[in-house]
Parts: C-alpha cells; structure tokens; sequence
C-alpha cells in the first residue's frame, strides 16, 4: 500500500513539474510565443472584419427597408398608377408638391405632366414619329432623352449668345429660334416646351419655324398660358437693349444655372397671335387625366400645322 501511494505522490509531483515547468527561453519557446501572438491577433481581427461586414449588411437592410418604407407611404397617401407615355408601360405617378406640373413626377422616369402630355400629342398625331426629322429647341428631361434614343433624325439645338449660329458648342448646335440657319423645309416636326415666354420676339420664331416645317408638318409645343387674363409684357428688347417692365422673373433654364428670363406672360390674345404671325391654324389639345399621369396647371399643348 505504501509503495502505491508513493507512486501515485511521484506521479502527482511529476505531473505538476510537467505542468508547471516553464518553456525555455530559447529559440524554440521565442517562436512558439510569437506563433500563439499572431494567432491571437488574427483571429482577434477577422473577429473585427466579421463584425463590420456584419454591421455594414445591417445599415445597408436599414436603408433599403426605409426606402422601401418610403415608397410604400408615397404610393398608399400621394400616387396613383397609370400609363406614361415617355416610358410607354404601366407605372405609379408620385405628387411631391403642391404644383403639380412640376410636382406630378413618374416614378420611373422622373417625368412631369407637361413633357408626358408633349409625347402623348406627338405619338397621337404622328404615330410613326421614330420616322420623321424632329427639331427641338431648348431641350432637356425624359422626353428630349427619348426623342435622342428613339429617333435617329431628332436634332437638339441651344441657344449660345457667344457662339455663332450653325456651330456645334457643349453637344449641341446653336440656333437662335428668332433667326435659324436651317433651309426652308427641312423638319417635320418641331417640338419647344416651355420656350415661347423666353423669347423677346415671339413672332419672329413662329415665322421661322413654319418656314422650316416641311408641308404637313407641325410645331407642337406648350406653354404657360393665364388664359383668363390679359397678355403681360414683362421685358422687351428695345434698340439691343434690354428694358424690364416688371420685377425681374427667371425660370429653369437647362444650360443655364442663373436661369432664363421670362419676357411675355401668355394671355388670352395668344392663339390668335399664333395663327396671326404663323398664317395656320392652331390646335389646342387640354388634358386632364391622372390615368396618363397629366394634370395641374397650364396642360395645354398647342399644335400649329402647316397644310401640305
């Protein structure tokens, strides 16, 4: 028995010795230290790695689920669905303000209801218009972008005061809409939105354009029209100099941070200006319908064909 228990004290002791026993401070016991100290700081970071990559998924489900938010409450309180005629499809029109002609966008396309009510006229009158030679001046938006794609005779043109008219400047070429270098007949379609109320002599440009509207051709364009009221002159060129009648009143212009100025606020006399200076009759298409995505003010688009 004593023999046993001595023995099981050896082990014990031997045991404890093995256990105890340092590693020696040579090279071996230096390379398994810096071994278990790289181990520790690898793992240490890919727990790190593990851990942004993980937070980065959750802010990016965040984001999406706020969005997704976001739409949802758009399409439930301010959206209706309803066909576009720039995406030619089904899609959801979002109101995000409280002037609709600039407010009513297509969800998809980011179009507003006067550019929609363009395209609509367009394709109504002139179903095969990726066919014809289309001028547009002062372009910009989803519609100029689709006339750009789906029509390979659609020219764009600006307005550059520094750059002489015919020559191309920033992608575009420049045409003073009063004084055009084109030929007589040489488009079937001319397409202007929002431009007439920018121009010190409107009826200088219906002349010009009807004189480059090839027979059975038309100028369809919009814009703003207060007709329940008078015309409003608000800036007139005179002698080269520019004179401004009322506060001065600037809107969006595409190539033009500081805006364009607003010469003439349209009144009722306005159709009967057109036809006066452009010797045709003039067509105005007024619509009204949320299943197009077309509503809010001023939707009118007027249509001045040439006879062929």
């Amino acid at each position: 028995m004593l023999d046993e228990v001595e023995t099981k004290n050896l082990r014990s002791e031997r045991s404890q010795q093995m256990t105890t026993t340092p590693i020696g401070e040579g090279s071996l016991g230096c390379l398994v230290r810096l071994f278990f100290s790289f181990r520790n700081i690898i793992r240490s970071r890919q727990s790190n790695f593990g851990m942004l990559s993980r937070l980065k998924r959750s802010a990016r489900a965040r984001r999406a689920r706020a969005k997704i938010s976001r739409t949802w409450q758009i399409l439930r309180r301010k959206c209706n669905r309803g066909y576009c005629s720039i995406c030619e499809r089904q899609v959801y029109f979002a109101i995000e303000g409280p002037y609709l002609r600039n407010d009513y966008k297509c969800v998809n396309c980011q179009s507003i209801p006067r550019w929609r009510a363009l395209m609509f006229v367009v394709a109504e009158l002139y179903p095969k218009w990726r066919e014809l030679k289309i001028h547009e001046s002062s372009p910009g938006g989803p519609l100029s972008a689709k006339l750009a794609r789906e029509c390979p005779k659609y020219l764009p043109t600006h307005f550059f005061p520094d750059t002489p008219r015919g020559q191309i400047h920033r992608g575009f070429r420049c045409e003073d809409l009063m004084a055009q270098t084109f030929e007589n007949e040489s488009f079937d379609l001319v397409i202007t939105s929002d431009v007439f109320e920018h121009l010190p002599d409107v009826a200088l440009a219906v002349r010009e354009i009807m004189r480059t509207l090839k027979p059975g051709g038309a100028h369809i364009f919009t814009v703003p029209w207060v007709r329940w009221k008078k015309t409003l002159v608000r800036a007139l060129v005179k002698d080269g100099v520019l004179q401004h009648l009322e506060k001065p009143d600037y809107h969006g212009n595409p190539i033009d941070g500081s805006g364009s100025l607003v010469f003439t606020e349209w009144g009722v006399e306005l159709p009967f200006l057109l036809q006066d200076w452009g010797k045709f009759p003039v067509i105005i298409h007024t619509i009204r319908d949320r299943s197009l995505g077309i509503d809010g003010q001023f939707p009118e688009v007027f249509v001045q064909q040439k006879p062929y």
